[in-house]
């Protein structure tokens, strides 16, 4: 009996031999799996909080973690001292654990940080310390981070001594801002030197702070070219432009303690929202001035909202036009500045909340986060 399906593939063309088909199903497969492979540069960014590496060690069990992306070299244990009882204050400025500077990697090698943000902006902290040298001039090499030098013939122990300080196993920290690359990776190069072999005892690389120096914002704005950028940060909420009249003419002198431009008076966020000022210094201690002149309303008891910081209330009931009556302002359009000193949370964010209060919405014309130490 004849196979049915022989006849059906005779009748278009001549069948293939079975090793013709699975060379193209292969093919097919490979071509495949290589369109569904995303580029690493879109991928999920795990390290875009920073990454800390205890070089040539397993780990502190904190923020440590195991030696990882390294390309060769060897690594090695204190076996000789201890820095327990040492005061670093004046070489680490970020201390880290005994059990991190405890171990290190030395030789020629090459640190690639991957997954970081692209374009995002680091600061890439080394550790070192010379359980091995302790005289000036043993160990000098060189450092050089996304293929820019930053080290040359680094000596340990004579930075250390130029750190102020004094005695052996006397740890030091070199800080450098760094941006990730269009992959997401900073790369971290350590070459021999003048003399001896290079080594580093741990590595941190650690998101920049950019908003550390303050941010000042437009609310419900473009910016006015200068100091204050244009809106961000916000929730949600409407805005909108003065069309009603000028305050140019106006004294603020007894209204408001730090001036800002015209510009900035004349547009305005409001309805409930909350602004979430990221990237600043984790801890870091700040003045929050708030910015308010009602544009739509010009008698007392017409807008009453509240405004919250970090979660705490400062403002309650809080009237404009009374604020300004409060602080000596005569007539309408008179602007008023709030201040309040606050503290980043350990992400580096302050939080600020606009909710309704007693009569109509909230509003705001502009915010400025500025540091106090």
């Amino acid at each position: 009996m004849s196979n049915p399906n022989s006849a059906v593939l005779g009748r278009g063309r001549k069948a293939r031999p079975f090793w013709v088909i699975t060379f193209i199903l292969a093919v097919i497969g490979i071509f495949s799996i290589s369109l569904g492979s995303a580029p690493r540069a879109f991928a999920d960014p795990s390290n875009a909080g920073g990454v800390s590496i205890d070089a040539g060690g397993s780990g502190d069990g904190g923020s440590f973690v195991a030696d990882e992306y390294y390309s060769s070299s060897l690594t090695a244990t204190n076996t000789t001292g201890s820095n327990g009882d040492i005061d670093f204050s004046q070489t680490v400025t970020h201390p880290i654990p005994q059990a991190d500077w405890n171990t290190y990697r030395y030789l020629a090698n090459t640190y690639t940080i991957p997954d970081l943000v692209v374009g995002g902006a680091y600061q890439v902290r080394l550790y070192f310390l010379d359980w091995y040298f302790t005289q000036v001039g043993q160990r000098e090499f060189n450092v050089a981070i996304n293929g820019t030098t930053v080290l040359s013939d680094f000596d340990i122990v004579q930075a250390a001594v130029n750190a102020g300080g004094d005695g052996e196993y006397i740890g030091v920290e070199e800080d450098f801002n760094e941006t990730a690359d269009s992959n997401g990776d900073i790369t971290i190069a350590f070459s021999q030197g003048a003399d001896n072999q290079p080594m580093v005892n741990a590595i941190a690389v650690v998101p920049e702070a950019v908003n550390a120096d303050g941010v000042s914002i437009d609310a419900g704005g473009s910016g006015d070219g200068g100091s204050f950028v244009a809106d961000e940060y916000y929730s949600s909420s409407l805005t909108a432009t003065n069309t009603t009249g000028s305050n140019g003419d106006i004294d603020f002198s007894q209204t408001v303690t730090h001036p800002i431009p015209q510009a900035d008076w004349n547009t305005y966020r409001y309805l409930a929202n909350t602004y979430t000022i990221p990237d600043l210094t984790p801890g870091g201690s700040y003045q929050v001035r708030l910015y308010f002149l009602d544009w739509y309303f010009t008698q007392v008891g017409q807008r009453v909202f509240n405004v919250a910081i970090n979660g705490t209330t400062v403002l309650s009931d809080f009237d404009i036009v009374q604020a300004a009556v409060n602080a000596g302002g005569d007539g309408e359009y008179i602007g008023v500045e709030e201040d309040f000193n606050e503290t980043a949370d350990a992400n580096g964010v302050i939080t600020i909340a606009f909710s309704q209060g007693s009569a109509n919405q909230p509003m705001v014309n502009a915010i400025a986060v500025v540091p106090t130490s």
